[in-house]
C-alpha cells in the first residue's frame, strides 16, 4: 500500500504540471484548452524520437519542453486568438477539439497506433516506506518548484500583478497601456512549455499512444476546476488525484480505479459548485434579512 501511495505521488507530479499549464490559461487568459491533453503527448512523442536517435533523456525532456512551447506561438496566433475574438468559449471549443483530431491522426500516421516505451531504466532511490526511481523524485521535485514559483510570480512579481489585471479587466487594461494581448500568448506558449515537460518527463515511466490525450485532458480538467484553477490547489489536488488512482489501482482493476477516481473528482467538482451556490444563496437571504432588521430598528 505504502509502495502504491509513493508510486501515486510520482504520477500525480505529472498532473500537477499538465493542470497548472490548463489553470493559467483558463484563469488568466480566459481559453478553454481542450487540446492541451495532446500537447502532452506531443511532448512524450518527441522525447521518444530524441531517445530513440541518441540523445540523453535530459536534453530529450529539454527539447520536448521547447518543442511543444514554441508550437504553441502559432496556434495561438492562428487559431486561438481569432476565437478569442468572439464571445463565449464556443469557437475556442471547436477550434481545439479540431486541433485533438488533427494531431491523434499526425500521431497514428508518424508513429502507428501501437503503445510505445523509452526503454530507459532508472535508478530506484530508497525513500520512507518504500522506493521511488529517479524520474518520479525528479517529476515531484519539479512540480513542486514549478507551482510555487510560477504562484510566487503570480503573487508578487508586476508581471503577476499586470495578468491579474488583464484577466479581470481586460478593456480597462488595455485603455492604459497593458499588453493584454502579448500576456495572453505569453500565458498559452508556458502552458505550452509545461505541456512538453509534462510529457517529457511521463515518457520516462509510462508508455505512449496516439489517443492518450483525450484520457489526459479529462483528469486535468477536473483537477484544475476542482482547484479553481489554483496554483498551489493543482498541487495538492493533482497529487492527490495520483494517489487515489494508484491506491484504487492496488485494491481494484485498474480500468474500475480509473473510473472510480475520475467519479470521486468529479463528484468533488459538482459538490464544491453546489455548496458555492447555497452559500451564495444564504449570503443574500441573511443579507436582505439583516438590511430589513436595519431599516426596522
Amino acid at each position: 500500500m505504502t509502495q502504491a501511495i509513493l508510486s501515486g505521488v510520482g504520477i500525480g507530479a505529472l498532473y500537477v504540471l499538465m493542470s497548472i499549464g490548463f489553470a493559467l490559461e483558463l484563469k488568466i487568459a480566459d481559453i478553454v484548452n481542450a487540446a492541451h491533453g495532446v500537447f502532452v503527448v506531443l511532448g512524450m512523442y518527441v522525447t521518444l524520437v530524441a531517445v530513440q536517435n541518441d540523445v540523453p533523456v535530459v536534453m530529450a525532456i529539454v527539447l520536448a519542453t521547447l518543442a511543444v512551447g514554441l508550437l504553441s506561438y502559432p496556434i495561438y496566433t492562428i487559431l486561438i486568438r481569432s476565437a478569442k475574438a468572439t464571445s463565449g468559449h464556443r469557437v475556442q471549443l471547436v477550434f481545439t477539439l479540431l486541433l485533438i483530431s488533427s494531431f491523434t491522426v499526425l500521431y497514428q500516421l508518424f508513429f502507428g497506433a501501437d503503445i510505445q516505451t523509452l526503454g530507459v531504466k532508472f535508478r530506484s532511490i530508497e525513500v520512507p516506506g518504500g522506493y521511488m526511481t529517479t524520474a518520479q523524485v525528479a517529476a515531484v521535485v519539479i512540480a513542486i518548484v514549478v507551482a510555487f514559483s510560477l504562484w510566487a510570480i503570480s503573487k508578487y512579481s508586476m508581471i503577476g500583478k499586470l495578468a491579474h489585471v488583464a484577466s479581470q479587466y481586460p478593456l480597462g487594461a488595455r485603455s492604459v497601456g497593458v499588453p493584454v494581448d502579448k500576456i495572453y500568448l505569453g500565458v498559452f506558449v508556458i502552458a505550452g512549455l509545461l505541456a512538453g515537460l509534462a510529457g517529457g518527463v511521463i515518457m520516462t515511466f509510462q508508455p505512449v499512444e496516439p489517443t492518450l490525450g483525450l484520457q489526459y485532458i479529462t483528469i486535468v480538467f477536473l483537477v484544475a476546476l476542482v482547484a479553481r484553477t489554483h496554483l498551489l490547489g493543482c498541487l495538492a489536488l493533482g497529487i492527490a488525484y495520483g494517489v487515489t488512482q494508484s491506491v484504487l489501482s492496488y485494491l481494484l482493476d485498474a480500468s474500475i480505479a480509473s473510473t472510480l477516481t475520475l467519479v470521486v473528482f468529479l463528484a468533488a467538482l459538482v459538490g464544491g459548485h453546489a455548496i458555492r451556490q447555497v452559500s451564495a444563496v444564504a449570503r443574500r437571504v441573511f443579507g436582505q434579512r439583516n438590511a430589513e432588521v436595519g431599516l426596522a430598528q
